[in-house]
Formats: structure tokens, C-alpha cells, sequence
């Protein structure tokens, strides 16, 4: 949490509790904090192996638990609901998603690889809150321009507000991993995760409506947000609760005054192109969802949808592996380590494809079967959809495996013509292929789309590296 410090004691005291800013900031806009349980926005020096990979193990439960969430939301809903429900909740998230991952600006990324802390906690929130503030309203706008009914209009922004705030966490959780305490990220994804299954499935068993589903969902994000995120950072960080609320205050009411606009400018700007590529990254996973729901119906997308739920499971782990990975690869890189990161990397390179080709072995021997019995019967009719999505997975997981190792090295901007160009990719394949095969050639365009990314990343992560690891080392007297 990067927050200035200033007591009544010796200025010796206070020094080293002071956060390192790039610019000359005014202190009109300053948080600053009293003395609290312990010092604020020091960051722990690197950890020992042993703690990478308990952090690892810590990051992988919660992924694991969090991704099998939203899978057990399709199942809740298939189970308990109808088929086209199932498409419709879809059918928000393919709306919802690629909206609030553009609004996030990968202010977490940013966050955890700000090693000179160019920006304060409480810029990296408000502009959050902001930009969240701002999505939900289009969402809503869009659903009306969009003409959807009003059903589908309440269940999709309540599905948004509640993905939102889990954006507000996850913010919090930047300022966790910073300091590599992935544990604190992890018991929140899990309480998360089984809270929004079971809140959901009372929703729909109670009133067989998808609405109030979406709003038992919210409530309990709200609860985990406020019982359990926000108490756990502010432990972490040992500042007491009365003096957050009353330097935030603070905060916010000089914040137009003198320069605080221009820095929350200049942090956005700074986020936008990753911004834009998290909103091609989502839409490179939903275009085909468009597509089908444009040319198939609901029902297909429904059965689409529960068969790409399973290729998700894969990048839970990679995304927990390359969470808790992240930070460390930021130090190595700044610190030219070029042995520990590229041992680092070769780690995480080795996992992804090894998930990958478990997935696609998996698909061939238990397709059928699987989808039958985790959904329903009219779920399976389509098991030759999920071997071409597991195939696709190796290079899918890769991808999303070299993307962390990219932002870690902070290569940012270039990042955006690779992710648009796969995102055109996937819309040229579905164009192509979804009218005349159906599922099968949205699966196939992922399949090409993922091989354009894995490249890709590897080409600018190469580039990145070599640029900087071939700079002699700077001689300070």
C-alpha cells in the first residue's frame, strides 16, 4: 500500500518509511499517515526458494478453487436451471468481461512491477474505482442500445457489479503480492469462490430466476470484500482502520486541487495499452460466443460454453503459477538475473505445455463421458468440439504463461498489435468457419489464434531480454 508516513518523532525514524516517487509530487494530494502498527511500503527483499514455491502452492489452491467456481456456476445452472439460461449467463459474461478487463487498465500488474513506486496505493484504488464506475454504466447502456430485454439487461449488470467488485479486491491483492504473501490472495479466491457457487445455486433453486441468482452473487462478493479483504490489508500493511478512513478522506478532497488529476491521467495512460489488451484477450476468448449466439442460437452457445468452461481448468494452475511467479521474474529481470530468470522461466514454460498435453489425452479417452456426466446428456452431443479446444489448450496455456514473463519485464505497448492481431484471427476464423461447421470451427479458430499468440509472446519476451540483459551493468561508486 504506497502511503507516506509523517509523525511528531525524530525525521531519522520516518525516513525510510517514505515512499520512492519518480516525480516531484505536491502535498496536496499526499496520504499521509500517522504512526501505526508497523512500517508501510517497504518491500520484503527477494524470498527464498522454498517460499516461491509455497507461495505457488498457495496461489495454485486458490486458482484451482476459484476456477472450478466458475465452473460450478455452468453446472449449478445447468443442473438446476434450463439450457437457455445457461446460454444467457453466457451470454453477460461475453458482455461483462471484456468491458471490466479494459477498465482495469492491469493496474495490478502495474502495481506489482512498480519496484520504484511511481504511484501510491490510493491512486492505483481511486482510478479503480473510477474506471469500474464508468464500465457498469456502459454495460447498462449497452444492453439497452443492444435491445435486450429487461431481464436479461437486470441479470447482466448485476452480473457486472458483482465481477466488479471483485476488481476492487483485486487491487488489494496487488499490494499482498507485492510483498509475495500469496496466502492472504489465495483464502480470499477460496472464500470467493465457494460463497459465489453456493449464492448463485440458492438464488436459482429459491426463485428459478438467473436476476436473483446475479444478486445473491453480489451480496457475497460484497461480504468478502468487507469481512475479510479489507481487514486482511490493512493487517498486512499495520495501519489502523480510523486512520485509513480519516487520511482518505483527506486524500480524496485535495485530489483535483494540485496535480493529483494529472498523476491519475498518467497512470492511466500508462495502463491504457494494457487495458486494450485485456479487453482483445477476453474478446479473443468470447468472439466465437458472439458468433455463435449470432448464427447457432443460446442452445449451441450453451453447449459451447460448457465445453470451453473445461479449458479454462487448465489455466487456473498457469495463471496461479504465473501469479505467484510474476514478482519474482520482475526482480530478476531488474536486477539482470539472467540465470534465475530464465531458469525461472523454463519452469513455468515445461508446467504449461505438460497441462496442456494432459488435457488433450484426457479429451480423447473421457470426452463423451465427462460432459455427460459434470452436465447433462445433450451436453455430450458434441465431443469431437472438445478435443479440438484441448488441443488448442498447450498453446493457450503457453501463451498466457509467456504473457505474465512479458509483463513482468514491463513490455507493455507492444503487447497490443500481438493481442489484436489475435483477436482478428479468431473473428477471421469464425467468419470463415463457424456458418459452415459450426462449434467445431469456433474451436479451430481458437486453436490458430492460440499458436499466433504463443509466437508472439515469445518473439517480444526475446526482445525484451536481449535488450536489456546485453546492457553492461552500471558501476556505482
Amino acid at each position: 500500500m504506497t502511503l507516506r508516513v509523517r509523525s511528531s518523532v525524530k525525521e531519522s525514524s520516518v525516513a525510510t518509511m517514505t515512499s520512492i516517487c519518480s516525480e516531484t509530487e505536491p502535498v496536496d494530494v499526499q496520504a499521509t499517515f500517522r504512526p501505526t502498527r508497523g512500517g508501510i511500503e517497504r518491500d520484503k527483499p527477494s524470498m527464498p526458494t522454498r517460499v516461491l514455491l509455497s507461495n505457488i502452492a498457495w496461489m495454485l489452491i486458490g486458482n484451482v478453487l476459484y476456477g472450478f467456481s466458475q465452473w460450478g456456476q455452468l453446472v449449478a445452472l445447468a443442473k438446476m436451471g434450463t439450457i437457455e439460461m445457461v446460454g444467457s449467463f453466457a451470454l453477460a459474461l461475453a458482455i461483462v468481461l471484456p468491458v471490466l478487463m479494459f477498465s482495469s487498465l492491469s493496474l495490478r500488474a502495474l502495481q506489482v512491477t512498480d519496484c520504484d513506486h511511481s504511484h501510491r496505493f490510493m491512486e492505483y484504488l481511486t482510478l479503480r474505482l473510477l474506471t469500474l464506475g464508468v464500465s457498469l454504466a456502459f454495460i447498462v447502456v449497452f444492453g439497452m442500445v443492444a435491445g435486450y430485454t429487461t431481464a436479461v439487461i437486470v441479470s447482466t449488470t448485476l452480473i457486472g457489479a458483482a465481477k466488479a467488485v471483485e476488481y476492487v479486491s483485486d487491487i488489494l491483492y496487488g499490494s499482498l503480492q507485492r510483498k509475495e504473501n500469496m496466502s492472504g490472495i489465495a483464502i480470499s479466491m477460496i472464500l470467493r469462490a465457494i460463497l459465489s457457487v453456493g449464492a448463485l445455486t440458492f438464488g436459482v433453486y429459491r426463485t428459478h430466476s438467473l436476476a436473483w441468482g446475479a444478486a445473491c452473487m453480489l451480496v457475497f462478493s460484497v461480504v468478502v470484500l468487507i469481512g475479510y479483504d479489507i481487514p486482511k490489508i490493512l493487517t498486512v500493511e499495520g495501519v489502523f482502520p480510523d486512520t485509513l478512513l480519516r487520511e482518505s478522506r483527506g486524500y480524496f478532497k485535495k485530489l483535483f486541487r494540485k496535480g493529483g488529476a494529472r498523476r491519475l491521467w498518467k497512470l492511466a495512460m500508462t495502463g491504457l495499452p494494457m487495458g486494450f489488451v485485456l479487453m482483445l484477450i477476453s474478446l479473443n476468448l468470447n468472439i466465437p460466443r458472439y458468433f455463435i449466439q449470432q448464427h447457432l442460437g443460446t442452445h449451441e452457445l450453451a453447449i459451447f460454453s460448457a465445453i470451453a468452461t473445461l479449458l479454462t481448468a487448465g489455466s487456473v494452475a498457469t495463471n496461479a503459477i504465473g501469479q505467484a511467479a510474476a514478482p519474482r521474474l520482475a526482480k530478476c529481470f531488474v536486477n539482470r538475473d539472467r540465470r534465475g530468470f530464465g531458469t525461472l522461466l523454463a519452469a513455468l514454460v515445461v508446467t504449461s505445455l505438460g497441462f496442456g498435453s494432459l488435457g488433450f489425452v484426457a479429451a480423447l479417452l473421457f470426452g463423451k463421458q465427462a460432459m455427460a456426466l459434470i452436465y447433462r446428456p445433450e451436453y455430450s452431443t458434441h465431443p469431437d468440439v472438445l478435443v479440438w479446444l484441448m488441443g488448442a489448450s498447450g498453446f493457450f496455456y503457453l501463451g498466457s504463461t509467456l504473457g505474465y514473463a512479458v509483463t513482468a519485464v514491463r513490455c507493455f505497448t507492444p503487447q497490443l498489435p500481438l493481442f489484436a492481431g489475435a483477436a482478428l484471427t479468431t473473428a477471421i476464423g469464425c467468419i470463415a468457419l463457424v456458418p459452415s461447421q459450426g462449434l467445431r470451427g469456433a474451436a479451430i479458430a481458437i486453436l490458430i489464434s492460440a499458436v499466433i499468440q504463443s509466437a508472439g509472446s515469445a518473439r517480444l519476451l526475446w526482445s525484451s531480454c536481449k535488450r536489456v540483459f546485453n546492457q553492461p551493468i552500471p558501476v556505482t561508486n
